[in-house]
């Protein structure tokens, strides 16, 4: 990585995860696999990579500005394909590999591109999808939302009565005593 590349508007615009990515997938460069370059969470997993929504981002960011560019574009794991999308870095050569369908290129250097960093700022935003604002939908639309009556004291303790007539299914099926469980004043509460 060339101190030009660091210093650029472009890589200054990153955010952090970004820029981590952008280490990540760097470090997988090998001398002749410039093109071959997977992002695919399940190969970043075990540098740290949890989320695919940041992955994404990262990604998108690093596509705007010019730091990377796709050489093979996928509809998506999660839309019925069986392969990732494949990326090459801008400011090296990459190799043609046929078997991937993957053209050679010579180094574009897409990201001089970006002289200010408000342009950058600017291409990243851009790229970015506008956040949705969700609401929860409430899953028992005709059920009554519950208050509390009265406030509830965890020191206190009650005692709920057993019914002798309530017995312990599981006692019945193994031929036990027919005892009352001791969850049986529970069952219309959650319990077990």
């Amino acid at each position: 990585m060339s101190l030009a590349l660091l210093n650029s508007p472009a890589y200054i615009a990153l955010d952090w995860t970004a820029r981590a990515l952008f280490t990540d997938l760097r470090s997988r460069l090998r001398g002749t696999n410039n093109g071959n370059v997977s992002a695919a969470l399940t190969e970043l997993r075990h540098r740290g990579w949890r989320s695919p929504a940041t992955l994404a981002k990262s990604l998108r960011q690093l596509e705007a500005v010019g730091l990377i560019a796709k050489t093979r574009q996928t509809v998506g794991v999660h839309n019925g394909s069986k392969y990732c999308n494949l990326y090459r870095f801008t400011d090296l050569d990459s190799f043609e590999f046929p078997k991937l369908q993957v053209q050679a290129v010579r180094a574009t250097h897409d990201y001089k591109q970006f002289t200010a960093l408000g342009d950058a700022l600017r291409a990243i935003a851009e790229a970015s999808p506008p956040q949705k604002k969700r609401t929860l939908q409430n899953p028992y639309r005709d059920a009554t939302k519950s208050i509390p009556i009265d406030r509830f004291d965890a020191t206190e303790s009650v005692e709920a009565p057993i019914s002798p007539t309530t017995e312990n299914v599981a006692m019945r099926r193994l031929g036990g005593t027919g005892k009352p469980s001791i969850y049986a004043g529970l069952q219309g509460m959650g319990g077990p």
